[in-house]
């Protein structure tokens, strides 16, 4: 089942989980952080001002009583009647410190906090020492917000990890449901594709969504407000055209994306058919068509060229837009704001000036990342639909209402009607087979996933589409699956052995299997010696960070697992290595041991193998065509001895074509 890009990343990440967990952390420190932001430029508003002022200020007797009030401090009006505070104006100020910026910013959203800090702060009353206290709490600032926004992103990180984690594990699951009846082995590559590609692709879409939405809007607020409160209505004559100009720039940007994408898409056409032109020099000089050849090149060639200038000529021109809004849009803003400290200078000082420059250039970033926020999503939706459309497949098999247990094969294993196909192709056609219960037999097909579907449809890793297969006269699609996986074991030539010891690797991890038990099977198997031989024995760690076995070793491990189970059915799919002669011969005796009083299939990919099977199986275009045993099939079956030869021939390597260096 397909969704909608946006319905996938709704359900990989419903909008509730913005405001839990680590979303809703992520946000609150990103919060502080815009908090600190802003006290920043603040601080660096206040440097500007103190270098721009030099602690000078010139007051009339009037505005220096008023001054006076405001630093004194009497805010309470019985206290002033009570306790008279006598006042004698100074009209000149010098190295006073902040003190102008206080007297420009009485009234001002801050003036009062400002007034406080500068009474009982003695070192912002004089130049040098406030320099030095504004200087060290602009680093004090930046550092403390570099670590807000250092959480933020842990956190928005955690919540992308935690989403992913989550799909992982289902990931897993789904895998363990759908994975065995992967006959041509080509939904591992898809597999780890999601796990590794798509789930990364998710996390970071999903950490980029949660550290924007947590982050952006809030600070986008706090810089409004600090402008709007150094002058609300400058700031918003400014504000309109610089917000006019941002999205005439964007679009601008868009359009230009697309038509260079346009354009590059035309050129890679043309670039295709002109890399034909090399793949027709036999038919070219053979009908004598040099000259319209030659034509039709130049032709293709003229247009490739044509458009790979379109695609560098869209980019200029929107280059060009851009900076003629850009230097539009400053002059506009250069000029309001000039005319206001020109013609109300106490209104708006050069130090509010950089303040509302610095605040508005602070609003690109916030802004271009909501922006972009479409995209961040679209990108991480891609991703989720592909693995939703994964997890969202219903698993061939499944076990029935009612099940049966099954009991151990004894008598029979019969296959009747059977038939299965490939999207692309039949295997099994009505297939009907029956065996003797005790029998070694070999299964060998012209198509190799014909002999390996039938094998796969044993232990229900597949389903026949139609007809049925019966064990002792049950047909195995009403048993239990634990049940029949128990008696039913199919062993691969090119399984892989697990990360983990040699005994886990026997045992699955399972504790119910006694030491005991591991090492009877790897004797019978011939590992035991080998197992011996390595540097812990059967604690050995195997894997990627421990001991490599060579093919024969993993098949001998893989035998073993499979006959501490002591199955009354075994699949041997043989590996397709070659093996050395030691290897052989412990592998035949290992045969010799394990189909004692036990019925094994061989999908056989060595001669000897098909010598030492009671029969042979012979299958061709989904039905059976031959059966016996090898002396037999060998006199009497021409398509057995066509499948020998183009098997087993000495010359098989050499007739095939090398490989393109």
């Amino acid at each position: 089942m397909a969704h909608s890009q946006p319905n996938s990343f709704q359900r990989v990440y419903p909008r509730k989980e913005l405001f839990q967990g680590a979303a809703r952390a992520s946000a609150i420190w990103s919060s502080f952080a815009s908090v600190a932001l802003c006290l920043l430029l603040f601080d660096f508003y206040l440097i500007t001002d103190l270098l721009d002022a030099r602690g000078r200020l010139f007051l009339s007797e009037q505005q220096a009583v008023e001054l006076a009030l405001l630093t004194a401090g009497a805010v309470d009006v019985s206290e002033r009647k009570n306790n008279p505070v006598t006042i004698t104006p100074p009209r000149r100020f010098d190295d006073s410190g902040l003190l102008p910026s206080v007297w420009r910013s009485r009234h001002k959203a801050w003036g009062p906090a400002l007034a406080a800090a500068y009474r009982n702060v003695d070192w912002l009353q004089q130049n040098g020492r406030a320099l030095i206290l504004l200087i060290l709490a602009a680093a004090g600032l930046g550092f403390v917000r570099s670590l807000l926004l250092s959480r933020a992103g842990m956190h928005s990180t955690r919540a992308g990890l935690d989403v992913v984690t989550r799909l992982r594990r289902t990931l897993h699951r789904q895998t363990l449901r759908l994975g065995p009846g992967d006959l041509e082995d080509t939904e591992y590559t898809h597999v780890l594709s999601l796990f590794s590609k798509e789930m990364e692709r998710v996390r970071n879409g999903i950490s980029l969504w949660v550290h924007r939405l947590g982050r952006n809007p809030l600070e986008l607020v706090l810089l409004l407000v600090l402008s709007v409160s150094i002058h609300w209505l400058v700031a918003l004559q400014c504000l309109i055209p610089l917000i006019f100009c941002w999205y005439l720039v964007q679009r601008q940007v868009q359009r230009c994306d697309l038509a260079r994408k346009l354009a590059q898409s035309r050129a890679n056409s043309e670039m295709r058919l002109l890399s034909e032109g090399f793949r027709k020099p036999r038919i070219v000089r053979g009908y004598g068509m040099e000259a319209f050849e030659h034509e039709q090149f130049q032709k293709h060639l003229d247009r490739f060229r044509d458009n790979v200038l379109a695609g560098q000529q869209a980019g200029r021109w929107s280059l060009r837009t851009g900076r003629m809004l850009v230097a539009a849009c400053g002059a506009i803003v250069l000029f309001l704001l000039g005319s206001k400290v020109l013609q109300t200078p106490d209104d708006l000082s050069l130090a509010g000036v950089g303040l509302l420059v610095v605040t508005f250039a602070c609003m690109h970033r916030p802004l271009q990342e909501l922006w972009q926020l479409h995209s961040v999503r679209d990108d991480a939706s891609v991703g989720a639909d592909r693995i939703y459309r994964y997890l969202d497949q219903i698993p061939d098999v499944s076990q029935a209402v009612g099940a049966k247990f099954l009991q151990p094969l004894s008598k029979t294993l019969n296959f009747e009607a059977v038939t299965y196909s490939l999207p692309h192709k039949k295997l099994l056609d009505g297939l009907d087979l029956k065996l003797t219960a005790g029998e070694s037999v070999a299964i060998v097909s012209i198509d190799p996933l014909e002999s390996r579907a039938l094998m796969y449809m044993l232990p229900r890793f597949i389903e026949p589409q139609s007809g049925r297969i019966l064990i002792d006269g049950e047909d195995i699609a009403w048993v239990t699956l634990e049940s029949l996986r128990a008696e039913t074991i199919y062993v691969g030539g090119a399984d892989p052995f697990f990360t983990g010891s040699v005994l886990q690797n026997i045992s699955c991890g399972n504790s119910d299997f006694l030491f005991q038990d591991v090492t009877e099977a790897a004797k019978k198997t011939h590992a035991h010696n080998f197992i011996l031989r390595l540097q812990q024995g059967y604690e050995t760690v195997l894997g990627e960070h421990g001991e490599q076995l060579d093919a024969g070793q993993a098949f001998r491990l893989g035998l073993a697992r499979a006959v501490s189970r002591n199955p009354a059915l075994m699949i041997i799919d043989e590996p397709d290595d070659a093996l050395d002669a030691d290897a052989k011969s412990l592998l035949d005796d290992a045969y010799n041991r394990i189909t004692r009083d036990r019925t094994v299939l061989f999908l056989p990919t060595r001669l000897s193998t098909l010598r030492r099977a009671d029969r042979i199986v012979v299958i061709h275009r989904g039905r059976v065509e031959a059966i016996g045993p090898y002396s037999h099939l060998v006199k009497e079956s021409p398509l057995y001895r066509h499948w020998e030869y183009v098997r087993f021939n000495e010359f098989r390597h050499e007739l095939e074509p090398e490989p393109v260096k």
